[in-house]
């Protein structure tokens, strides 16, 4: 990772496991990065501060459910009483759970919770947080989709979720060059 980083406010959702703990831990080790954890397991945030040591300090949690926009206004409230303005926003929490079903056997149970999370998610997320970012005139977001947005390998809905995330990143990315030269 570049130098543009460094000692940035990140909030990284799906932050409890996988590549959103990663992302965390190299954020705040090797860019003094201060991160906003966002998940939905506190007992995971837990042992994650335990296991971060002296970086813990680095490190703030919110639980968050990330496909329900109605938790949005809590956790923008929790930001503004805690003066937290973020400068990057990494959109991560993703589900596979039945997302991998092929078209002709996935339920409407399997799609609404893989796009709720995957797309909505990602969504009311950047939605929200380009809002704070333009109030400070600065801010990156990074959204993590898969090859399978692309390809079409994986289930319908897993797939269906990380298409629609790609194409929301391209638009969000039009949109901020076109915010650059309306000024």
């Amino acid at each position: 990772m570049s130098k543009w980083i460094d000692n940035k406010t990140v909030i990284i959702t799906g932050a409890s496991s996988g590549i959103g703990k990663m992302l965390a831990e190299r954020l705040m080790k090797e860019h003094n990065c201060k991160v906003i954890g966002v998940a939905r397991s506190e007992k995971k945030m837990l042992n994650f501060v335990e296991e971060l040591g002296d970086y813990a300090k680095l490190f703030t949690y919110k639980l968050f459910d990330v496909s329900s926009y109605d938790n949005w206004q809590s956790f923008h409230d929790w930001l503004v009483e805690n003066d937290i303005k973020p400068d990057v926003l990494i959109n991560n929490a993703g589900v596979l759970d039945g997302g991998l079903k092929a078209i002709d056997s996935f339920t409407d149970d399997d799609m609404n919770r893989v796009i709720d999370i995957n797309t909505k998610g990602t969504m009311y997320m950047t939605r929200e947080a380009s809002k704070e970012m333009a109030k400070n005139n600065y801010g990156s977001i990074v959204n993590v989709a898969s090859v399978a947005g692309v390809m079409g390998c994986g289930g319908a809905a897993y797939v269906a979720s990380k298409a629609a995330v790609i194409g929301l990143t391209r638009h969000t990315a039009l949109r901020g060059i076109f915010r650059f030269y309306e000024l």
